[in-house]
Parts: structure tokens; C-alpha cells; sequence
């Protein structure tokens, strides 16, 4: 009887493994967006999710399940403050029903990938060699797509390197995450050219957010000693030299044989003479759309505007900036809700854990002052749920070296 019981789990824990990786494979790579977006298949992103959070289900039976406390209280506070501000601010209609819809989708998602992403460290393990994959192919698209600018023109990306993901500056952020969650599991040799080639990605996308974020990171792993200082000495000298080269002759001619678009050219003029105001109008439209927020929020700063409440405004972009997003909808509470989420995601982190968790919440907070889209985005929702996974898994190993100890 106990050995059938055995071989069960041990079916369960093989399950969960492979349910974790391709997981892994069809949201973290966002694959499942870019085949629908395509027209290469008919099923929308929600079959997909639906169809994980279903698959999810026989791992309620596991010896390993947790959903960590923290992430179902954050769950469940983040759809009762949209459920009650939906209902106390109907004048948005259908846009508010959108959003709404939206954060319950979110929700879900969350939820199914913390079942799959148990506290399990084989499976935490695994998974993390799988982002190093995704991180790989992630690259290998930039560097193909820059030099073959119509590779993705399916999505209608403008020109910019997008890959697999619907905007530039996802794909950067997606490396710089998968980075994060990645770097750690590979020798100390490995490390700073892994580091480096996300790098060539991340400037690839020419998303200004991004290699800030790529920059702050490979700071904080440096400090942590995660990558060695006296090596990093080398690369600093190389990409100082290359970014000196962005002025040459020779960066202008490759550039006159490249088929770059309009966006891609004003991007690269914006980084050879940052000081010129005019050399590219995207930061101005954000100032703009970040005042318009801000003054939304000042006429109600207690209780907001209600959901999708800058949805309704006559701009076509949103706010670029989920601190005003959600403070625009709900007053000054909006500013809270994704530190709270990074805060529950890595509470309590232990060992190897603790510096990925640092990275992870410093990078996803300075990503939030560049994209509203970040409790949308599944690939930044699945790595919540994993970092949340491995939060409880540094715990329970930490009490297990104690337990022993005594």
C-alpha cells in the first residue's frame, strides 16, 4: 500500500516538473501570445491559461503543495479593492468591466503558477534551467531580428527588436528577468558572458528602462558576489569603447546598411547625444500622459477615480507608469499594490534566494516607473509566482539545517 502511494507521488512530482517547464516555455517566452497575434494558431492567450490552471489541478494531491500565505492574501486584497472601487465608480462602463476582467485573469494566473511552482527545490531548480533556455532563444531572436528587421513583422512591432514578445521593451525586461532567476545556476566562468550576452539583447530593444535595469542588476549581483569584480573591470573597458564607437565612422556606415526603421534611428540618435532634447519625442509623450495621471489623482487622492479611469482619457497611450496607473484608480492605496506584491513574493528569502529576491524586487520596482502593463504581462506574473516558491522553499530548507543541527 505504501510503496503504491509512493509511485503516485513520485507520478505527481514528474508531472509537476514537466507542467513547470512548459509553463516555463509557452508565458515566460510569451509564445503564446505571439503564435495568436500571428495568426499562426486560432486559440487565444486565455485557452492557454485556463488550460494550465486545469492541468494544475491533480497537484492539489502532492506531499509538496504550498501556495505561500502571502501571495493569496495579496491575491485576494488586490480583486476586493477592484471589485469595491468597480462598483463604488460605475462611470467607466465597459472599459472598467475590461480591467476588471483583466485583474481576475491575473489572479488566476498567479494562483495555477503557484501551485505548479511548489516549494519543491528540484522543481524550482529545473525550472530555473529552463528561463536560462528561454533567455537563450530570447537573444538569439534580438540578434537575428536587428540584423533581418521584417523576421517578427507579424506583430507590426514598428521595427524595433521584439522577438517573440509584442513591444521592445518586454523583451528587454523579460531577459534582464530571466537573467536574474538564471545566472546563479551557471559556473562562475559562465556567468559574466551570460551576463554580457543578455546585455547585446537588452541593447538591441534600444528601451532606455531596460538597460538601466540590465545596468542596476549586474550592480547588485556584483555586491552580492554573484559576478567578480576584478572581471567585470574588462567588460567595463569594452563597453566603454563601444559606446565611444557609436559616434564613429564605421557605427554610421553599418547603420546606412542596415534596414533600420524611423523608431530604431531616433532611439540610437537619443543615445549618441543624450543631452539633444529633440532627437526623440517618446520621453515627451510619457511626460505628458504622467501629468495627465498625476492630475487625476489630485482631484481625488483618497479614493481615486475608479477602475480603468485613464482608459477613458483621449491619448492613445496610458500612463507608462503603474504607480500612477493605480493611483489614478484608486487614490493613494494604488501606490502600494505591486510593492506589496514584490514584498510578499520575497518575505522571508533565505540563502541564494535572498539576493535573487533582491534583484527581482529592485528591478520589477524600477520597472514600474517605465510600463503600467506589469500585473498584465504573464511572463513578469509567472516569475511572482516562482520567486514566491522559492521564498517558501529557502525557508523550509532553513528549517530543516536547524532542525538538524539541534
Amino acid at each position: 500500500m505504501n510503496q503504491s502511494i509512493n509511485i503516485k507521488f513520485d507520478l505527481l512530482f514528474y508531472y509537476q516538473c514537466a507542467l513547470a517547464i512548459a509553463a516555463i516555455l509557452a508565458f515566460f517566452t510569451d509564445i503564446n501570445s505571439y503564435l495568436y497575434t500571428s495568426g499562426i494558431v486560432s486559440q487565444p492567450p486565455l485557452f492557454w491559461i485556463l488550460g494550465f490552471a486545469v492541468a494544475s489541478i491533480p497537484l492539489i494531491f502532492s506531499r509538496d503543495k504550498y501556495i505561500p500565505t502571502s501571495l493569496i492574501l495579496w491575491c485576494f486584497g488586490f480583486i476586493f479593492v477592484s471589485l469595491l472601487w468597480f462598483v463604488l465608480f460605475p462611470g467607466s462602463g465597459e472599459l472598467a468591466f475590461e480591467e476588471l476582467r483583466k485583474r481576475l485573469l491575473a489572479v488566476i494566473f498567479l494562483i495555477a503558477m503557484a501551485f505548479i511552482f511548489s516549494r519543491n527545490p528540484t522543481i524550482h531548480y529545473l525550472t530555473r534551467w529552463a528561463i536560462f533556455l528561454a533567455v537563450l532563444i530570447t537573444v538569439f531572436n534580438s540578434i537575428y531580428e536587428f540584423f533581418n528587421p521584417a523576421a517578427f513583422n507579424a506583430l507590426g512591432n514598428g521595427g524595433r527588436v521584439t522577438g517573440f514578445y509584442l513591444n521592445p521593451n518586454s523583451n528587454g525586461c523579460a531577459l534582464i528577468l530571466g537573467m536574474i532567476f538564471s545566472v546563479s545556476i551557471l559556473q562562475p566562468i559562465y556567468r559574466l558572458p551570460f551576463v554580457y550576452l543578455v546585455g547585446i539583447g537588452v541593447f538591441l530593444t534600444f528601451s532606455r528602462g531596460a538597460i538601466l535595469g540590465w545596468l542596476i542588476t549586474v550592480i547588485i549581483f556584483t555586491v552580492a558576489g554573484v559576478l567578480h569584480f576584478n572581471k567585470i573591470l574588462y567588460w567595463i573597458l569594452g563597453i566603454g569603447t563601444f559606446i565611444i564607437s557609436l559616434g564613429s565612422q564605421w557605427w554610421q556606415e553599418l547603420l546606412q546598411n542596415l534596414d533600420l526603421n524611423a523608431n530604431s534611428l531616433e532611439r540610437i540618435a537619443w543615445f549618441q547625444n543624450i543631452s539633444t532634447s529633440d532627437s526623440e519625442d517618446s520621453a515627451d509623450s510619457r511626460l505628458e500622459v504622467a501629468q495627465l495621471a498625476w492630475q487625476m489623482f489630485m482631484k481625488h487622492p483618497f479614493f481615486g477615480n475608479g477602475i480603468g479611469s485613464t482608459l477613458t482619457w483621449n491619448v492613445e497611450i496610458s500612463t507608462h507608469n503603474i504607480y500612477l496607473y493605480y493611483m489614478a484608480d484608486h487614490g493613494i492605496i494604488g501606490v502600494l499594490i505591486l510593492p506589496v506584491l514584490v514584498y510578499g513574493a520575497i518575505r522571508h528569502a533565505r540563502g541564494e534566494t535572498k539576493y535573487i529576491g533582491l534583484a527581482f524586487a529592485v528591478f520589477i520596482l524600477l520597472w514600474g516607473l517605465f510600463s503600467h502593463n506589469v500585473l498584465e504581462e504573464r511572463y513578469i506574473l509567472i516569475l511572482f509566482s516562482l520567486m514566491a516558491g522559492m521564498t517558501e522553499g529557502s525557508k523550509l530548507d532553513q528549517k530543516l539545517k536547524l532542525e538538524y543541527q539541534l
